[in-house]
């Protein structure tokens, strides 16, 4: 009975194991191939548990088996695989004396959830360190000239800002108003906090030199409502390329922009670079 539950133990470790490797490589596994590789690997380590070659050889049937037998796999699949181990396995080493007082049913599912949460942290860090190298390519740095004033700002290109002023189509960036706003010229500033999103077409706050330059643009909210803002035409420099009669949205109640940046530019600036 001990054994047949050692069995099981070792293949469902070897399942988390896989679903880890799975994630973090991107690489498709059949669910056939998923459960023959985890119990003939489990079951070749329980019968053969005193033999170094035979644990090698167990860890290369779970490779195998999983990813096709490709030889590509034995590098980086494989090491994914034997870095989760090590970690799971680690842990599950330094917590063990904490759990042999259970029973053994209660002493599995302790073992496999802290497996299964630790790489899952694991898998989650690896992500976030690759976003954020993802997006350090797309940050640049940026002059704005509006209305005779001239922004220097970290701008990050965002491929899903494919926002237009409707009757130009003028690309339009978005400008974080607390990021930005000692930069701003004081009446400037103050006509910016003085417009209401709840009355969006009155621009009496802003003089009449300037609502030359400001165009209504529609604007879909995360929260899938429309509102209307007013866009300010501008002239964006980025990498000694200058874009004339852009348009710049100041937002007020933002979320930190990716990278600390102090602007969301266009798709269209990728042209530029």
């Amino acid at each position: 009975m001990i054994g047949e539950l050692i069995v099981l133990f070792n293949f469902f470790f070897n399942i988390i194991l896989l679903r880890f490797t799975q994630a973090v490589t991107r690489y498709p596994i059949k669910t056939w191939r998923l459960i023959s590789g985890a119990f003939c690997s489990a079951l070749i380590a329980v019968v053969f548990y005193e033999s170094i070659v035979m644990t090698i050889v167990s860890f290369i049937v779970l490779i195998g088996i999983a990813f096709s037998f490709r030889w590509s796999s034995f590098f980086v699949q494989g090491s994914w695989l034997m870095m989760g181990t090590f970690l799971a396995g680690g842990l599950l080493s330094a917590v063990q004396p904490y759990l042999l007082k259970h029973s053994i049913f209660a002493y599995i599912l302790f073992c496999l959830g802290i497996a299964c949460s630790s790489l899952f942290l694991m898998k989650r860090s690896w992500f976030n360190k690759l976003q954020q190298v993802v997006q350090q390519q797309y940050v640049t740095n940026c002059e704005v000239e509006l209305f005779d004033q001239t922004l220097r700002l970290l701008a990050y290109i965002d491929t899903g800002n494919e926002c237009l002023e409707p009757l130009s189509r003028a690309p339009v960036h978005f400008i974080s108003f607390k990021a930005v706003h000692e930069q701003l010229e004081p009446t400037f500033e103050a006509s910016l906090e003085k417009w209401s999103e709840h009355d969006p077409l009155a621009l009496e706050m802003f003089s009449k030199e300037l609502r030359k330059n400001i165009r209504i643009v529609p604007l879909t909210t995360v929260q899938n409502s429309s509102v209307l803002v007013p866009a300010f035409r501008a002239q964006i420099k980025i990498n000694e390329k200058i874009d004339k009669n852009h348009y710049v949205i100041f937002t007020k109640n933002d979320a930190r922009f990716p990278q600390k940046a102090q602007m969301i530019a266009h798709v269209s600036v990728l042209t530029n670079r």
